[in-house]
């Protein structure tokens, strides 16, 4: 709404200097409204230019403003108001110094002495034909009196139209001493009353003075009258005048009626031609005036026409850079300016989508690494990640416990480096580069003895190379120490357990077999013999029941858990 005040302004000063302008435009074609209303028309063009020029002033002193403090489209506007102010300006001048001396030359050219001279001939002729109808009217209106003069008043009324046919006189008319109408003919059928003379007329012929003239008719052009007395010097009451009446020819009334008027213009505009040269000068300088300063009003309306849409914009690229996608800009009209702020609007639209779907996605990936950095905390195998030139970027808890190693010291070191700050380290971290150096698909796995304080371990390492650009590196290990034990424990049971079964076997009938042979040969041997046979019995029955011993040995052993 603030904008939109100057621009009703500037349409409203533009309207009333148009018809201000052509005002006076009609005023100075019209002489009589030249007379009658210019100095009027001129104050209000002179009041019109005084505000115009304050409107113009008051837009030139705010777009300073805006020039020094920073106002976005400021500066551009500046340069359109003069671009367009130039572009009128220029053209102006120069149509102006052209009329000037233009006006200046047509006004001497009105007043050359050849036209003056033709003027004065063509009313000359006028004058001189007129003269010469109005002498042979007189001429004519001598004979007719004459002859009636000569007649008696009964014959006046039958003799006056055939004297009036006989001259060609359109209309005759007698009167008598006291001016009442005595006879009358005419040659136009519509005249049914005479054309009376004046009363001054009349006591002008009274005194024997003929009375001959011009006169215009109105709606009817020029005519010839003549009055001559007819006896009037008798005194006698028979003492009479006669009326002619003459038309003069319509084209002759038209050609002197307007060399008279162009005359007595002429006349008027020779009185008057220093004058006519300043008031013209002042209504096309008034003219100029108002067209330059209606166009720097209209350079300004159309500048900031111009320069708003780029301001629209430069306020909705800072909320955009500020990481506001909110705002959405409508610009009336389907030019450039109006496709270009739909598609900021599309651009911002898009931007404001695809950073919530970038939210959604964050929202999911730092849930995602919540949950794998839980799962590694809480994981009991050790995990480490290294990047393309194997420097430690991550490793969980476990790594640290199983590896009894401070990883704050080695995140960022190469792994070649490893062995300089912990040397046990050293065939840790040479297994894992040889690994992947002879690794074809980029995964493997090995098994590697581990020292440090807590003892010999066995390691089970498995590594593999992540996808991508950047070729990272994970690690995967465990102590599988207590797996092997457990391994060998459930072998071992296994071996003494088939051995417990073969070694029982045959151990009973062995000794059945020992207790049988002295049972059925010690009272058929000599004593001697029954006695040796008896120790060897007795031997026989005590290895037995040794290796029964070792077998239940091995029995209790096979059913012994492993280690946990």
């Amino acid at each position: 709404m603030r904008r939109s005040g100057p621009k009703y302004f500037i349409i409203l000063g533009l309207s009333l200097a148009a018809v201000a302008l052509y005002m006076l435009s009609i005023a100075t074609a019209n002489t009589v409204l030249f007379a009658r209303q210019y100095p009027l028309l001129l104050v209000l063009n002179g009041a019109l230019v005084l505000c115009l020029i304050a409107l113009v002033g008051y837009q030139l002193v705010k777009l300073q403003r805006k020039v020094k403090a920073g106002v976005f489209g400021a500066k551009l506007m500046r340069r359109l108001v003069w671009f367009f102010a130039l572009m009128a300006l220029l053209p102006g001048a120069l149509v102006y110094s052209v009329s000037v001396g233009f006006l200046a030359k047509s006004i001497d050219s009105w007043f050359d002495v050849r036209v003056d001279k033709a003027l004065e001939g063509g009313l000359s002729l006028g004058r001189t034909a007129l003269d010469q109808m109005l002498k042979d009217l007189i001429a004519s209106g001598d004979s007719i009196a004459l002859t009636l003069s000569e007649l008696p008043t009964h014959q006046h009324l039958s003799a006056l139209n055939q004297l009036r046919e006989q001259t060609g006189v359109q209309e005759a008319t007698l009167f008598d001493r006291r001016g009442a109408v005595v006879a009358f003919s005419t040659g136009e059928r519509a005249d049914l009353m005479p054309d009376l003379p004046s009363a001054g007329v009349l006591r002008q012929v009274r005194l024997q003075q003929g009375y001959s003239a011009v006169e215009a008719v109105a709606d009817e052009g020029l005519q010839l009258r003549v009055v001559v007395p007819i006896n009037l010097y008798t005194f006698s009451e028979d003492a009479r005048m006669l009326q002619l009446l003459q038309p003069v020819p319509t084209q002759l009334a038209q050609d002197a009626e307007i060399v008279q008027s162009i005359y007595r213009d002429y006349q008027e505009l020779t009185l008057s031609r220093q004058g006519l040269k300043q008031l013209y000068g002042v209504t096309l300088t008034l003219a100029l005036l108002l067209a330059l300063l209606g166009a720097f009003a209209l350079a300004f309306f159309l500048s900031e026409r111009l320069s708003a849409p780029l301001g629209i914009l430069a306020k909705g690229t800072r909320a955009v850079a500020q990481g506001d996608f909110s705002q959405q800009h409508t610009l009336p009209g389907r030019d450039e300016l109006g496709v270009l702020t739909q598609s900021f609007n599309r651009m911002t639209q898009q931007l404001a989508e695809a950073r919530a779907a970038a939210q959604r996605n964050q929202t999911q990936l730092e849930t995602a690494k919540a949950y794998v950095e839980s799962l590694l905390a809480n994981l009991s195998a050790g995990v480490m990640s290294f990047d393309e030139a194997f420097r430690l970027r991550s490793e969980n808890p476990s790594a640290a416990h199983l590896l009894h190693v401070d990883f704050s010291a080695l995140r960022g070191v190469e792994l070649k480096a490893w062995p300089e700050c912990s040397p046990r380290l050293e065939g840790l971290s040479r297994a894992i580069l040889e690994s992947f150096s002879r690794a074809e698909g980029g995964e493997w796995e090995r098994q590697l003895e581990y020292s440090d304080r807590a003892g010999n371990r066995v390691l089970l390492l498995r590594g593999t190379r992540l996808p991508g650009d950047q070729a990272d590196h994970v690690v995967v290990f465990d102590d599988i120490t207590h797996l092997l034990e457990a391994q060998r424990h459930a072998a071992w049971s296994e071996v003494a357990r088939r051995l417990a079964h073969e070694i029982k076997n045959p151990l009973m009938p062995i000794q059945l077999s020992a207790e049988r042979m002295q049972r059925k040969l010690s009272a058929k041997l000599e004593p001697a013999d029954a006695e040796m046979l008896e120790r060897s019995t007795q031997n026989i029955e005590t290895q037995v029941g040794a290796l029964k011993s070792m077998v239940e040995a091995f029995s209790q052993y096979a059913r012994t858990p492993g280690p946990s």
